[in-house]
């Protein structure tokens, strides 16, 4: 009997309606544990070289991590990943609420579904219980009214995992939407859903710390699990100190003094962390990302104190984001609770807008208007849209009726101008709808839409092999531009969390291969520096963990992993895992016919570099930082295939 895992994924075809329980043996999780880890193994072993993306021979994967719904703190995310339609290669998104844990609760280590309908259906899972079931009645529904119909339908209770239309219409930047409105957003996996008419996934399982008929897999060592847990749970425990209160009024004074000598804000102690998250989520750092130099600006051509200065940005930082919260919530066992529900403007409810969406719809857009901001988030939580390439796709919209490149037919359809706020709105509803013109020459991102403009025209989308970029600059943090250009599952941010590669929880990892992180601009340490943190990271997603967790104290992930699973892991082993992912999505890659680098655009290059402000004359040298990141991991850069010694090193199956 396994312990800490079921030992057992459920797999669907929808074409055909089998359904198949597989039981991977011990050796498959000791290997790569659950999550990430499952679906990069299962993922490369089944779906065929150049399986068209929106095709029946791509596969959608729905992974709980290995300690999701534990009962451990932040353990409450799960990944979803495919091969992707919007960059042709591998696919993953990340996202918390609770129905990672409700599948893991049901019964199951991973959903894996191949084929498509020939209608709309959705898949309802009750532990053994698995059902493809019509969803006719359902298609054409926003997220809202599909997760509300089916909690009459089935149980207030059951979990949605589900599409909107955009998924529907096979937007290339739609995602999947859980809890009312949150996206596992990036790669166009919602287009995958949707091009296998699979309306929503249902699961009805009760995780750890449900109020009754908790189901989660035996745990090894039960004690030490618990003992772990309540000792990490003290610290949040503590009196919530209100310095976190008096942050945003010190900070903008001293902003304009970190800019003019090129600092960079630490994190601060767990308590201010925790504290800081619980009050405003990311929302915190707006304003201080725009004055430094890390948010992008009209397209990535502004500059943040000139062009956005503090006046405006601290309108969508902070206290300015809280002040239309009605309450918080957590994700499933998360002691922090950094969302929020907000009084939308018409007076309905959604959740409150995160860092990447202010951005996204604010500065770079040069819009400055809070309700607009939160209103077009609306639109993309209830059509399932990714706010940050509809952000993006926007301010390339934005810039090409600026400088005359808008094919002639959509010329006159809206009035695009920077900060044009209901011309704003308006064409985020046209994307999400997918409405002929503009909306539909966007919906499938900036990459696709380029392609009917002229070459000078490409400078203005910023994407990272198709994949919108994210709100954090390279020029800032060179980390950030490892992942956009090297990751397999380029432009996301998320995949280095570059910035935190000090936090404590990894620094066993870096004196294990006898490093420091890099300082911030040493090029070719930094290669090195995102090769140990990009395999940490996978190897932590794959538990089901939540990333912010690694700034606030040290989560005791090892104790609760040997304590599930009583497998004893070292330090050495947990980041040979996490490296085998990691070589494994660039396998999967090269498999695929991708690249191993993806070019990025010439502005987040910074070349020409800035002439003024906190990143003036700075140019990124990512031929260093490359060199040095595949050398580090052993992957050969022309294809982006492990070489010998890594395939034994790693005990790879991988075709050469």
């Amino acid at each position: 009997m396994p312990n800490g895992y079921w030992g057992k994924i459920l797999c669907v075809n929808l074409s055909s309606g089998k359904i198949e329980v597989e039981e991977p043996p011990e050796e498959i999780y000791r290997r790569y544990f659950g999550g990430y880890g499952l679906g990069v193994h299962y993922l490369y072993q089944r779906i065929p070289s150049g399986a068209d993306p929106l095709g029946a021979q791509n596969i959608l994967a729905f992974l709980p991590g290995l300690l999701t719904g534990s009962g451990a703190q932040f353990s409450g995310r799960f990944m979803v990943a495919a091969r992707s339609p919007l960059t042709g290669g591998w696919a993953d998104a990340n996202c918390g609420g609770d129905f990672g844990p409700a599948l893991r609760g049901a019964g199951w280590d991973g959903l894996f579904i191949s084929g498509a309908a020939e209608r709309p259906v959705y898949l309802f899972i009750d532990g053994n219980n698995v059902e493809v079931r019509d969803a006719a009645h359902l298609w054409g529904l926003n997220v809202r009214d599909t997760e509300q119909t089916l909690h009459k339908e089935i149980a207030s209770d059951a979990k949605v995992a589900c599409i909107g239309s955009a998924g529907e219409k096979l937007s290339l930047i739609s995602g999947i939407v859980n809890d009312d409105g949150r996206l596992a957003a990036r790669c166009g996996l919602g287009a995958v859903m949707g091009s296998k008419k699979l309306k929503a996934v249902v699961a009805c399982g009760k995780p750890a710390l449900s109020k009754a008929n908790a189901s989660r897999p035996a745990l090894a060592d039960a004690k030490t699990f618990k003992e772990a847990t309540a000792n990490y749970l003290k610290l949040f425990r503590q009196k919530p100190s209100g310095i976190a209160g008096y942050i945003p009024a010190l900070m903008s004074r001293l902003l304009p003094l970190m800019r003019r000598f090129h600092a960079k804000p630490s994190g601060g102690s767990a308590e201010l962390v925790i504290d800081t998250f619980r009050r405003y989520g990311t929302s915190s750092g707006t304003a201080i990302q725009v004055e430094l130099g890390d948010t992008p600006v009209r397209n990535w051509t502004g500059i943040g104190y000139r062009d956005f200065p503090l006046e405006l940005s601290e309108g969508l930082s902070d206290r300015a984001v809280i002040a239309s919260m009605l309450k918080p919530y957590a994700c499933h066992a998360c002691p922090v609770a950094c969302g929020g529900l907000v009084k939308q403007p018409d007076g309905g409810t959604s959740h409150k807008s995160e860092y990447e969406t202010l951005a996204s719809f604010g500065p770079l857009l040069m819009v400055s208007d809070l309700p607009i901001i939160m209103q077009c988030n609306h639109v993309c939580n209830m059509s399932g849209l990714d706010s940050i390439s509809t952000g993006v796709v926007i301010a390339f919209a934005l810039e090409c009726a600026e400088k005359g490149w808008l094919p002639p037919e959509l010329k006159h359809e809206l009035k695009l101008e920077w900060g044009n706020d209901e011309a704003i709105l308006e064409l985020t509803e046209r994307i999400a709808a997918r409405t002929p013109g503009l909306g539909d020459w966007l919906a499938d991102g900036v990459a696709a839409a380029a392609q009917r403009l002229p070459t000078e025209a490409r400078q203005a989308s910023m994407h990272a092999g198709g994949q919108e970029l994210a709100m954090h600059r390279g020029i800032y943090e060179p980390g950030v531009a490892v992942g956009y250009a090297l990751d397999p599952a380029p432009g996301r941010h998320t995949s280095t969390n570059a910035g935190n590669a000090e936090v404590a929880p990894f620094a066993p990892y870096f004196t294990l291969h006898g490093r420091q992180p890099a300082k911030r601009y040493d090029y070719a340490e930094e290669g090195v520096t995102q090769a140990i943190s990009m395999c940490l990271y996978r190897a932590y997603d794959s538990l089901g963990l939540c990333q912010f967790a690694l700034l606030m104290g040290e989560p005791p992930f090892p104790e609760w992993l040997n304590a599930a699973t009583g497998w004893n892991m070292d330090e050495a082993e947990f980041y040979r895992i996490g490296k085998r992912i990691q070589v494994m999505r660039h396998a999967f890659n090269a498999k695929h016919g991708l690249p191993a680098q993806f070019p990025l655009p010439k502005r987040e290059l910074g070349d020409p570099p800035q002439a003024i402000g906190p990143v003036r004359n700075r140019t990124l040298d990512m031929e260093a930082m490359a060199k040095n990141y595949f050398e580090f991991l052993g992957i050969d850069p022309r294809t982006g295939l492990p070489l010998s010694k890594t395939i034994e090193e790693l005990r790879l199956d991988v075709a050469r």
